[in-house]
Order: C-alpha cells, then sequence, then structure tokens
C-alpha cells in the first residue's frame, strides 16, 4: 500500500450508506477522516511551489504549470484567488498557466506516488 496518507474526496453518499469517492479506496484500506483549512491549502500551494523552485537550483523558470484539486477550489469558494496570488508571489516575474484537476498524477522523490487527491502540483520549465 506504500506510506504516507492517500487523499480521497467524498462526493456522495449512496442510499445503502456507502460512500462514493473521487478515486478508488482499495478493499481493506484503513480509513481517516480528514481536514483541511483554507490557510493549510494556501500553505501546501506555496509549500510546492518553494520545493520546485529549490530544485531549480536558484535558476529563475522560463514558465510554470500549477494544478489543483478541484476539491480545493470548491472548500475555498471565493478564496481560492489569495492561494493563486501566493503562487504568482512567490513565482514572480515568472507568469504561470494551470487548471483544476480531478486528481494528479505525481511521482517526485520524497513525496506520495500515483493518483491521489486534494492535492497543489507545481512544474517549472528553465529557461
Amino acid at each position: 500500500m506504500g506510506i504516507g496518507y492517500k487523499l480521497r474526496v467524498p462526493l456522495m453518499i449512496e442510499a445503502d450508506g456507502s460512500v462514493v469517492c473521487a478515486a478508488e479506496v482499495p478493499v481493506g484500506s484503513t480509513i481517516r477522516i480528514m481536514g483541511a483549512t483554507i490557510q493549510s491549502a494556501k500553505d501546501a500551494a506555496e509549500a510546492a511551489v518553494k520545493d520546485a523552485l529549490l530544485k531549480m537550483g536558484g535558476e529563475q523558470p522560463a514558465a510554470a504549470l500549477f494544478f489543483d484539486c478541484v476539491a480545493t477550489r470548491l472548500k475555498m469558494g471565493q478564496q481560492f484567488k489569495s492561494e493563486l496570488d501566493g503562487v504568482q508571489r512567490l513565482l514572480d516575474p515568472t507568469h504561470y498557466v494551470g487548471c483544476n484537476t480531478h486528481g494528479q498524477i505525481v511521482r517526485a522523490e520524497g513525496q506520495f506516488s500515483g493518483f491521489h487527491n486534494c492535492t497543489a502540483v507545481v512544474c517549472l520549465f528553465p529557461d
């Protein structure tokens, strides 16, 4: 199963009481209810940018991609713009494009592997 948490977004409750999630929950998984605050979502996005910039070794990126889970945007509502402003502030003067997604595939050293929801992902392109 791997190490760490694999986050799943609950979408609805079926008539039989089962919970439908945005991604598979393997049979036999240990389930924990987790929560996030608007500030923790902003902090996570900024941490992703800082980590990506660190891996650039001090070089300024030519361009950037930023992806975040649609569940984060739904939770943050109008405050989602403050997350995007924080991303731009850290990347400045580099501009970025991105979108909200239904989970990401991230395989980076020291991070979760595979498909998971509620994750900010940053991809920087060198000059």
